[in-house]
């Protein structure tokens, strides 16, 4: 998947290369404020979910740009995003209630492609873009707790046991997500070469995110077991910088 990911780079450098000279290229910096989900969330095989918290996150990144003509362009991002989810219950076993609390942290590597369309306008622009976004997982940890104490059932895995409150669990998910981006924004043009972009982002994971050893570690057979998915939806502001390279 890296492969495609490098041949998808290089061929837009070569189909937007001769192309410059015509029209727009810029290239900028952005960051933007979030809330993730994790749909279906995957307690490991046990017999209980916990009521999903607000959870926030962030992301950055570098872009490229390029505008064919004054309404439709493409943009290349690549930036590093926080995502995750936060859960905390209550659970009776033995007729007592148990504490538990989860906090689950995914970074990851975002490349997203996006196909843009403009508005007219001199100084302030409405965009939308749509397109695929790669997401390669950086790392995964977590913080879950039982009483305020590191859960510390375990649960087998290829034959070995596991602990299930461990922090470190990068190799319980898959290395790949690829999400559907839609964003929705205006571009705010400050300078003849520079401008200004606030927009809503929105995002949506089209793949299961857990590894497949972990989806029922336990072998439950009553267990239901059902897919997870990134989500998100945030605020991103960019600034970015116009090449002088023939005008519009």
């Amino acid at each position: 998947m890296k492969k495609s990911l490098s041949a998808l780079i290089i061929a837009l450098l070569f189909i937007t290369g001769p192309l410059v000279a015509q029209k727009q290229l810029y290239f900028g910096l952005s960051g933007t404020g979030l809330s993730s989900v994790i749909t279906n969330q995957n307690n490991y095989g046990l017999d209980f979910e916990m009521d999903y918290k607000p959870t926030f996150g962030g992301s950055g990144n570098v872009n490229v740009g390029f505008d064919f003509n004054n309404h439709v362009g493409i943009k290349l991002e690549i930036g590093f995003a926080k995502l995750g989810q936060k859960y905390a219950d209550t659970h009776m076993i033995n007729d007592t209630n148990y504490e538990y609390t989860r906090n689950i942290k995914l970074n990851y590597l975002q490349i997203p492609l996006l196909f843009k369309y403009q508005s007219n306008g001199e100084v302030a622009k409405f965009y939308m873009m749509v397109g695929p976004q790669f997401n390669l997982l950086l790392s995964a940890s977590q913080v879950y707790l039982k009483q305020d104490l590191t859960y510390d059932d375990y649960m087998t895995v290829d034959n070995l046991p596991v602990k299930i409150g461990e922090e470190k669990i990068t190799d319980r998910f898959n290395s790949l997500d690829i999400m559907a981006r839609f964003d929705l924004g205006v571009d705010i043009h400050v300078a003849s070469n520079l401008f200004v972009n606030v927009g809503l982002t929105m995002a949506y994971g089209l793949m299961d995110i857990n590894n497949s050893n972990t989806q029922n570690p336990l072998n439950n057979p009553d267990y239901d077991y059902h897919a997870s998915h990134n989500i998100y939806g945030g605020v991103n502001f960019g600034i970015n910088y116009v090449l002088p390279v023939g005008s519009k």
